[in-house]
Formats: C-alpha cells, structure tokens, sequence
C-alpha cells in the first residue's frame, strides 16, 4: 500500500477522535475543553456511527508517545467571553464552551492497559476517544485461563477474568432482594466449573453455605456435588459427619458458647474425662460411670459442710441420669432418686419405707441421717443406689450426645464438691447442652469419616431447615474445622485450596446481634477475620453474598479482593461500600442505586477498571431457587376463561 495513503488514513482517523486539549491538571483530575465539532451524542466517520464521550467514558490523553486513559466524572459549560459586548447576537451554544472532568486510570502500553498513575499530562495536551479495540483491550487478560463474566454495560465489550486473578482471592456479591446476586454467583463459580480447559485434581476443595436452600438442587453450579441437607426438626435429614478426634475444647466451646476463662477450662476438663471413660467394651464404660456417680454422692453424702450448691449439683446429676437410662417415672426408682434435703450442713430424708430401718442407723423423726460420723448410713445408701444403677445397664443410651452429658454432670459435681468451679459460672453449659442436645442429635453423626474427605470437590450445605440458634454455630464450626484442617495439610501439600463460599453472609457475619453475648460475637466475628486475613498464605479463599453489607463487619469487607455489587438502596449499605470498597470510583459509585436487574459493578484485581456488567441469566433448570413469587400467575381466575 502507498505510504503516502497510509499517512492520511492516520491523519484523518487523528483528526476524527480529536475530541479537545487539556486545560487543567489538579492531580489525577484533569479538565478537558471538548471541539465544537464534537458536542454531537454520536459522531459519525466513513458511514460507521460512533458513540461520542459522555459520563463513565473513557478516553486517552496524548502525551509524547504515551497515551493517558482517564475516565470521566462529570461534564460541564462556561459562557464564552464576549469579545463584541455591543453585539445584539443572541446567546446561543456557540456561545458556551464544553467541558468534561477526567479522573486519570491508567496508560496504555503497545500491547496491553496498565492501571495505575505513572505519568500525568501537561496543558493543551489532546485528547482522543477510543477504538472499540483499545476499549476491548481494557478488558482484556493476559491469563492463558479466562472465564467469561459478562457483556459490559456501555461498551460492546465482553467481559472475562482470570481464574488465578479471581479465585485466589476473596470475593464480596452484594445486592438487594430482587438485583440478581443469586444468579451471579451461581453463574460465576458456574462457568469455572465448566471451563474446559480447569480440572481440579482432588487439589481444591469448594465449600458452599446455603442458608435459604437456593443452591442444593441438582443442577445448580453443577451436578458433581455433595448435598448435604441439615434439619434440626428431621431426625432423618442427612447429617455433619464430625471426627471424633475433632471433639475438643474448641468444638464444644463454639457449640456451647463458652466464654474463654471460666467454661473453656472446665470443658477441657470434661473432655479428658469423657475420653478416659470411653472404652471398646461398652460394660466397662458403664463401670466407671457408675463408680463416679456412687463416689460423687458418696462425697456429698459424707460432708458436714453440705450447701445448697452441691444440692443444685446434685438435682442435676439426677436429670443426667434420668436421660442416660431412658427413666421416664423417677418413682419407679426410688433408691435412685432419693430427695435429699439440709440438716445444718448435713444432708438427711424422709423414711421411704419402714424396712429400711433394718439397715439404716440413727433415725429419729422418721428421718435417716447423713454426714462424716454416719458412715454406715452411707454405705447403706450407696449399695442400694449402685444395686438399682446395675440394674439398669441395658437401658442406658452410648450415643456420644449422651455420654457426653452424663460426663459434663459428672465433672459439674465434681468440681463443685472440689471447690474447683462455682455452680453458677458451669451450669449454664449444661443448660445449653441440655437445650440443643437434640438439635445436635439430628445435625451431626460422629464417626472415623468427615463432611471434608469427600470425593466432590463441592459440598453445598443447606441450612434452610435449621433454627435460629443453630444457624450461627454450625456454619461457624463448619467454617473453623474446613480451615485448621487445611492449615494442617497445607504443611504437606502447598497447591492445594480451600474455597468458603457463604451465601447470605449477614446471618453469620454481623456486627450486631441481640441472642448472643458480646464476648461470643466477637469471637465468631474474630474467627472470620482470621480466616480473612490470613486464610491466602495457606490457599483458602472465602467468597460472602448478602443483600445487607452493612450488616457485615467493615474488617472483612475491606479485606475483599474483587467485588460484584449489584443495586443497593440503603443509605447504610451504599456508605459501606463507599469506605471499604478501594476499587470503586464516583461514577461506578453512584450507578449503584439506578442499576438494573442482572446488571453488576465488577471491580477489583481480577479488572484493571471498575466496570459495569450485565450478567448472562442462567436457564431455568441452572437458576439458584430464589425468584420471587408470581402472585399475577398465583391469583390468576380461571374461572373467567
């Protein structure tokens, strides 16, 4: 081709993208005055139309042999001094000068788009728009491995992200009831699913918490994964196959809310009880817990300095044993529960039946006493109560659940005989355990496996049939098991990864909360952080969704690597993502309210610019379980037909 053909191709395609020179530099913000030929809304060249600059634009600055990319915020007129002021020429638009306000992104290199401020420019420095291909290559990844996002709202351009860019690190999808945040993260993690050219290798792990049920359906993400259906209510549902080797003080501390410096310290107290007692031989298991109960009231018994708290202790060693032997009419069992009461600071009873006169010593008043210098009458006492104990074996329940209750009673009286605890700082343990124990029974099996070892390189966990109370600990006991296990492979196996992904995060992540504790809620919200902050050393990766950013803890927002926010309306949440989102601009920030359905703001490391996203809607059978009700179709009258 003639050289001389090509200079003028050049020279016309320059003069046509010539949009105006740089009349101000105030930082990264620069002021550009646009040519009065280019105040048109589209601009046409060689019969193609072409979009003129505008709000959320991009255009280039020409500095030497760099290109400036900046993105403009605002557009603005000024009146145009008059240089005849006796002319009676009515004011018009050319009377007025255009001008657009540019925050500086970035620069552009032969081959790719830099973000970042290296350089700014000077004063009457042109400004160009932008090819469709320079537009594209802002959007473009140098990965070998991209997945496809979405179509990019302004621009003709399909947006995608590179795996490593986007799932090694922390993800945030925010948006109110009704904007498409289910359907983002579902088509996301969707798309890495079935990418062709991704394959796991048993070297990640994905880890779904589904409060509301939306993902545990077949074929939502993908078909390739656990479902593991939790119920509080269903003996029956599936259950959370915990290790035993897993049941130390941190487990019972999350499921019983222990506080750190009274209860923790008693339950690991517990725990080494409830392992020394445990053995193959379920009869001698039952041995040693009959020989504790017969030693603990043999110490109440032989005291002369008895108080209402070793009563207390006492009555609820009686429940405990009422439970572990399946006793539903304590009558039947009266040498069991004897119902003891105070003498000074001894104990004593009512005469039960007037044979027991023949075994008993120094009754008076219908009442047998008990106390140091009553030996014989507690001896009498304990052969009848370990008889009638004996007697029961068959009934007794082994499930680890009750094991463990009639342990932590046998430790609470233990303790309180010893001086070593006060009643009233244990025995709200108890009253917890005692609350959820069958709540636990439906939720969780122990065993020699675990929810982890699973071929599926995706569990999806559906809270939606448990209660309230339930809803906050085991999604944070899943959470801290999943990531110290990892931590311990991580050692031996470093390319391995762990991926959390929370569905509706507020129910586990807020700052306030009027059914918990404040130490308990700082220590939940200290565990996310944790994992947080630390969890990309040891390759876990946590992805929150929730229609209440607000809600969450500003530590964890301000941690996430790339974000999809979707339409948000509340004051509380747009101001939350104004402080903890760095990525966002004014423009990007302020679409956030006027977004339509589908339609996202993608920022972060995995984009070199915030950039808005219209999100492909998954077909019907793909879709997350979260539309909302079609009363149209729901109240339609048939009748009328």
């Amino acid at each position: 081709m003639d050289k001389s053909k090509i200079g003028i191709t050049y020279l016309e395609e320059s003069a046509f993208s010539k949009i105006g020179k740089v009349v101000e530099v105030d930082g990264k913000n620069i002021i550009i005055q646009v040519d009065k030929e280019k105040n048109l809304s589209n601009l046409f060249y060689k019969g193609v139309i072409y979009r003129n600059v505008g709000i959320g634009s991009y255009l280039k600055i020409k500095k030497d042999y760099t290109y400036i990319i900046g993105k403009i915020n605002k557009e603005f007129i000024k009146e145009k001094p008059r240089v005849n002021m006796e002319s009676s020429k009515p004011q018009n638009s050319t009377l007025y000068d255009r001008f657009v306000e540019v925050s500086v992104i970035g620069y552009m290199t032969k081959s790719a788009f830099i973000r970042g401020i290296r350089e700014l420019p000077f004063l009457f420095n042109e400004a160009f728009l932008m090819s469709e291909d320079e537009v594209r290559k802002m959007h473009e990844f140098t990965s070998n491995n991209n997945i496809e996002i979405g179509q990019a709202l302004f621009e003709d351009v399909l947006v995608e992200a590179g795996v490593t860019k986007l799932f090694a690190s922390h993800i945030g999808i925010f948006g109110n009831t009704g904007s498409g945040k289910s359907n983002t993260l579902a088509r996301v993690f969707y798309n890495l699913f079935n990418s062709p050219k991704v394959n796991f290798n048993n070297r990640s792990k994905f880890l779904l918490l589904d409060f509301n049920g939306e993902y545990a359906h077949e074929h939502i993400i993908t078909t390739q994964k656990q479902k593991i259906k939790l119920s509080t209510r269903n003996p029956q549902a599936n259950k959370l196959v915990i290790r035993k080797e897993w049941l130390d003080e941190d487990f019972w501390g999350i499921i019983l809310e222990a506080t750190e410096k009274t209860q923790k310290p008693f339950i690991k107290r517990t725990i080494k009880l409830c392992n020394h007692l445990i053995k193959d031989d379920d009869n001698e298991t039952l041995d040693h817990i009959i020989n504790i109960l017969t030693n603990n009231l043999r110490k109440i018994l032989n005291s002369d300095s008895v108080s209402n708290k070793e009563l207390d202790a006492l009555s609820t060693l009686k429940k405990c044993i009422a439970n572990f032997f399946d006793i539903e009419n304590q009558e039947d069992y009266k040498e069991i529960f004897r119902n003891y009461n105070l003498h000074g600071t001894n104990l004593c009873r009512q005469i039960d039946d007037e044979e027991e006169r023949i075994y008993y010593n120094n009754i008076r008043n219908n009442r047998i006493y008990f106390g140091a210098h009553q030996r014989d009458n507690v001896e009498a006492e304990l052969k009848f109560f370990r008889i009638n104990l004996n007697y029961l074996k068959e009934k007794a329940n082994l499930s680890y659940i009750s094991l463990f209750e009639m342990v932590l009673a046998l430790k609470l009286v233990d303790d309180v005989i010893s001086n070593m605890a006060q009643f009233e700082h244990i025995s709200p343990i108890f009253n917890r355990f005692q609350k959820r124990k069958t709540e636990l029974s439906n939720l969780l099996e122990f065993g020699d496996g675990d929810f982890l070892n699973q071929e599926s390189y995706m569990s999806c966990i559906s809270l939606k049939d448990v209660n309230i109370d339930m809803r906050k600990i085991i999604p944070l006991l899943i959470t801290k098991i999943s990531y110290e296990e990892h931590k311990k492979r991580h050692s031996t196996s470093s390319r391995n990864t762990l991926h959390i992904i929370i569905d509706e995060a507020h129910n586990i992540l807020s700052e306030e909360s009027f059914r918990e504790s404040e130490s308990w809620k700082d220590y939940r919200l200290e565990v996310f952080e944790e994992i947080i902050k630390e969890g990309r050393k040891f390759g876990v990766f946590v992805t929150i969704a929730s229609q209440r950013p607000s809600d969450i803890s500003n530590t964890i927002i301000s941690q996430l690597h790339n974000v999809f926010i979707h339409r948000l309306i509340n004051n509380n949440d747009l101001r939350t993502m104004s402080q903890t989102i760095s990525f966002l601009d004014k423009v990007s920030f302020d679409s956030i309210p006027i977004l339509p359905a589908g339609a996202c703001i993608f920022t972060g490391i995995a984009t070199e610019t915030p950039i808005a996203v219209q999100i492909p809607l998954l077909t019907k059978k793909l879709q997350p379980k979260s539309d909302t009700v079609d009363l149209e179709l729901l109240w339609e009258n048939k009748q009328m037909e």
